[in-house]
């Protein structure tokens, strides 16, 4: 079993990149409940500490939501400032002793299948500001924006171009009047992780569903949009639960793994992607591009 050799714990996110630089193959830690996990086999030997180094505020700045990489899942949960879909994506980490320690940013860089908020900020368009290791005490980093989908295949597809600028320092959420929004999510036991995800985001426009976005996690080694499911639905009212159900099962190809048969993850698959069209519907239809509450203390979008 491997164990870390090498640990760095910088105050600043100057100092964090200067030791990436220092150690090229050093890992970011960020709260550590996946990186440290498991059985040790692909424990990294370096491993630089973040903790102290990222934002963790959840801000409003104009027509975005800023969220701190550093934000745990349990601070996500308790914002007042995000949407409800997100929230609830936060939530899906039962384990509240792991929602204190997880971290958005240690979240998006495990990249897993069953990520938790994955899938809801793809639906959401939502950007990450990450920070280059050329940066030093002595040369502050600058940020580059990406598209989060983007950034995430980047590092699959283009290892050179991420590995320039991959510690995500914030997310942004844009925020768009009318945008309707949900995450549902399937597990085996309440403190599983989620073997099945799905997040939607869409406007109503003439009756009809627009600017539909569709985020799967569990279909695939990684958590990616749909277009074809997309394609089903836009610019269309959207019909019952079972045609949904019907439409999209076919296109679904999981694979059979320890945790669920493909054939289950196709049929219950579909049946969350109807769920989360149907209940955005229902619960954000005539939300306002407000964070505050509502007279009844709920929170609008």
């Amino acid at each position: 079993m491997k164990s870390v050799q090498r640990y760095a714990n910088p105050s600043s996110l100057q100092e964090a990149l200067a030791a990436r630089k220092a150690d090229p193959g050093a890992s970011y830690l960020a709260g550590g409940t996946c990186l440290l996990a498991g059985d040790g086999r692909d424990r990294p030997e370096s491993v630089i500490d973040v903790g102290r180094s990222l934002p963790r505020e959840i801000l409003r700045e104009g027509s975005l939501l800023s969220i701190g990489a550093g934000a745990t899942f349990q601070e996500l949960a308790e914002s007042r400032e995000l949407p409800p879909c997100v929230t609830d994506a936060a939530l899906s980490m039962v384990n509240r002793n792991t929602r204190n320690r997880a971290t958005l940013g240690g979240n998006l860089g495990a990249d897993k299948s069953c990520s938790s908020l994955i899938p809801i900020l793809i639906a959401l368009e939502a950007e990450v500001e990450a920070a280059s290791p050329s940066a030093s005490p002595a040369n502050p980093p600058g940020l580059e924006r990406f598209g989060l989908e983007a950034w995430l295949r980047s590092r699959a597809e283009a290892p050179d171009i991420w590995r320039a600028a991959d510690l995500v320092v914030r997310v942004l959420v844009p925020l768009v009047e009318g945008r309707r929004a949900a995450y549902r999510r399937w597990n085996r036991v309440a403190c599983d992780l989620s073997v099945l995800g799905v997040a939607a985001s869409y406007r109503i426009e003439d009756g009809g569903v627009s600017g539909l976005r569709l985020a799967l996690g569990g279909q695939g080694p990684k958590p990616r949009r749909f277009p074809a499911l997309e394609a089903l639905f836009e610019g269309v009212a959207l019909p019952s639960r079972e045609v949904i159900e019907e439409a999209v099962s076919p296109l679904l190809r999981p694979i059979d793994d320890l945790r669920a048969s493909a054939a289950f993850k196709r049929l219950r698959g579909a049946q969350l992607v109807a769920d989360a069209l149907l209940s955005a519907s229902a619960q954000y239809g005539a939300s306002a591009l407000s964070g505050a509450s509502d007279h009844r203390g709920e929170r609008i979008w």
